[in-house]
């Protein structure tokens, strides 16, 4: 269980920080930022889940945090659009249904920015 809660911890970071350069160099990233929702969505509950387990029932006593953290889990995942929404976004994207419109203005890069404030 410990294994999988810090692969998940990984793979979102990943996913987040892949986010974070595409808003940096000023692209879209619409499908990036709704893979990197829901991943990290998942694998937060999931984490949180198997907390809850290795902690038995003190994992939902108020002696531990971990059952604050189940709790807690849960609200990303309804109010952050729900995890069906984002797959059946993946999947339009997979299967090419869906496709970003260009953008209106182009978006600076972040080093153009941080240049123009010197």
């Amino acid at each position: 269980m410990l294994a999988k809660m810090e692969a998940g911890l990984q793979m979102s970071r990943l996913l987040v920080y892949r986010v974070g350069e595409l808003k940096n160099q000023g692209k879209r990233n619409t499908r990036e930022v709704s893979l990197a929702k829901w991943q990290a969505c998942d694998f937060a509950n999931q984490a949180a889940d198997d907390a809850v387990q290795i902690h038995g029932a003190y994992g939902f006593s108020d002696e531990y945090p971990v059952e604050r953290y189940l709790r807690n889990s849960k609200a990303p995942v309804i109010y952050e659009g729900t995890r069906e929404i984002h797959t059946v976004m993946q999947a339009n994207y997979v299967l090419g249904e869906r496709e970003d419109k260009p953008l209106n203005k182009m978006l600076p890069a972040w080093p153009f920015e941080l240049e123009e404030v010197k």
